[in-house]
């Protein structure tokens, strides 16, 4: 899976901690095992394992421990990872482009690829750079650090926020153009939109997950805006 780019990762620190050659292409084979996790949460485990890989050079712990960081903490990362940074904040942020491509005043609205770019790509790169240096220093314990950063709180925060993006776009729509007679009207006027936000709650109490009601707003949203 990622073994390969993971072994290039740790190549140049492998050459540090281990001079002999011998020593180091048995270290370096180790790291060849299968690895998979999320790429953006990937940097937490290197530098958990570099931390053990430095100990095992130097003696003071097996040479089996780096395998065993590894294994225990790549799938929990993965999850971790794939939950907030792909399943709820790229939805988000592709959601605020859409809110600001719609409802920010000319010329400001083409800006909206951009703040798509930066709403994703300012936490993600964060986390690729940051997250190294905390790998290093905490060892074994990273797991716990993960668990204090709350990330699901933080994904269960992203979604309430985009669903709010979702309702301001749609609103913006109802002011428009009334979706049966066509004439300018109020949201408060039309009860399509409240029948579709009381429905949007006993959705979220029914357990559906946000991103899929993201997807059938945003379509019928579109839905609307083509009648019209």
């Amino acid at each position: 899976m990622q073994n390969l780019g993971w072994a290039f990762c740790v190549e140049p620190a492998l050459r540090e901690l281990y001079p002999d050659p011998q020593r180091r292409a048995q270290a370096l084979r180790r790291h060849l095992e299968l690895f998979n996790t999320h790429p953006y949460m990937a940097t937490y485990v290197v530098g958990a394992a570099l931390r053990a890989e430095s100990d095992a050079a130097a003696g003071t712990v097996g040479e089996e421990r780096v395998s065993a960081i590894k294994t225990a903490l790549a799938p929990a990362l993965a999850a971790v990872g794939d939950s907030f940074f792909w399943a709820t904040l790229r939805p988000a942020a592709a959601m605020l482009g859409v809110a600001w491509l719609w409802l920010a005043p000319h010329p400001w609205h083409l800006g909206a690829p951009l703040v798509f770019l930066a709403v994703y790509n300012v936490p993600s790169l964060y986390m690729r750079l940051h997250s190294l240096e905390v790998g290093w220093a905490k060892g074994e314990g990273v797991a716990m650090h993960v668990a204090s950063l709350q990330l699901p709180a933080a994904a269960e925060g992203v979604n309430r926020t985009a669903l709010v993006l979702i309702g301001c776009v749609a609103g913006s729509l109802a002011r428009l153009l009334h979706p049966a007679t066509g004439a300018r009207t109020n949201i408060a006027d039309n009860f399509l939109f409240l029948g579709a936000g009381l429905i949007m709650l006993l959705m979220l109490r029914l357990s559906v997950r946000p991103v899929v009601l993201m997807v059938l707003c945003t379509m019928a949203t579109l839905v609307l805006a083509l009648a019209n």
